[in-house]
């Protein structure tokens, strides 16, 4: 029997060489950017700028005359097949510079991040376009560069001093590390685990259900795997079991992992597990967890051609995963 396995997709498709040699010893990235074959993209915010079906990238002749208006952090991604890539990371100031300056605030925003591929991937025009619009529409290469730049964007956003000193920290290390001048301290980017679980249960007369919670911040029908942080101290067979016992009050054991996505909302990354329930007991937790129910696939069929149900799309791993046991992929 095959078991399934979380084919690479969305958000954790790899495209680059994170050549970390060339990151050099400060934040400069100047000998990078002194490179013929350098391309520059811009990141806002967990948005991007796109156009012509990916990235919108300059050649670095193109800003230099920008540079001081440019303000942010400029971070060395990686080399690509034909070319070196740097995330510029906007701050406000940054970004109203590209709009104005280098754009002729020509570029649009796709608030509507649903609608976001059909504007901003297939026109000429550059358009502001969040990462998860983009997670299947980009190619290998522009993704990964892109979730990678989102996910150090929001790490230097909240990480400009010194958890120890307090002190103002500055970029190194092209951007992949920052630095505390007065203490000589390092301080490196932030990922945070998590794991999320498909339980599964078959009850006597052989049909399989999969359990799914609604979140006591989401709106009633909306329901996805269980999931949470992974704490100190535990393994992370220990952090499922734990999660899913929390959420549900079920205990579960045959755990076993399908695969991980980084999620950069701000610094996750998730790690996708299947478990078999011991029963079929269960209880929300009546906090986190407003409402926990068993589906099978003929439940989730109905529930969501009637619009009553409503689950996570496919970029994310909760989605993928759910996906795949709906057309009978066996996870354990």
């Amino acid at each position: 029997m095959n078991r399934y396995q979380l084919p690479v997709r969305s958000l954790a498709r790899v495209g680059t060489d994170r050549n970390h040699t060339d990151r050099g010893a400060d934040g400069s990235v100047a000998d990078v950017l002194a490179r013929s074959s350098t391309r520059v993209f811009f990141c806002h915010r967990g948005s991007l700028l796109v156009s012509r079906g990916g990235l919108h990238l300059f050649r670095v002749a193109q800003l230099k005359e920008h540079w001081g208006g440019l303000t942010g952090t400029r971070v060395y991604i990686g080399r690509s097949d034909t070319a070196d890539l740097v995330a510029l990371l906007l701050d406000d100031a940054g970004r109203s510079t590209a709009d104005s300056a280098v754009l002729d605030d020509s570029a649009a925003s796709a608030d509507d991040f649903l609608l976001a591929p059909a504007v901003g991937t297939t026109m000429d025009d550059p358009t502001w376009v969040d990462l998860r619009a983009l997670a299947i529409q980009l190619s290998d290469t522009d993704i990964d560069a892109a979730t990678t730049a989102v996910a150090l964007d929001n790490w230097h956003r909240t990480h400009t001093h010194s958890p120890r000193t307090g002190d103002p920290t500055v970029p190194s290390a092209g951007g992949w590390v920052r630095v505390d001048p007065e203490a000589g301290t390092e301080h490196f980017p932030r990922t945070d685990p998590a794991v999320i679980t498909a339980v599964l249960h078959t009850d006597d007369a052989g049909t399989e259900r999969i359990l799914l919670g609604n979140n006591a911040l989401w709106p009633e029908g909306r329901y996805s795997l269980l999931a949470g942080f992974v704490e100190p101290g535990e393994t992370l067979e220990q952090a499922v079991r734990r999660e899913v016992h929390e959420e549900s009050d079920i205990d579960c054991d045959t755990i076993r992992y399908l695969g991980s996505q980084p999620w950069p909302f701000p610094c996750s990354l998730m790690l996708g597990f299947a478990a078999r329930a011991q029963s079929a007991a269960i209880a929300a937790d009546g906090h986190e967890i407003a409402d926990v129910k068993w589906f099978s696939r003929e439940d989730i069929k109905a529930g969501t051609a009637d619009g009553s149900l409503s689950l996570p799309g496919k970029v994310s791993i909760a989605g993928q995963i759910i996906s795949a046991w709906l057309d009978g992929e066996q996870l354990l």
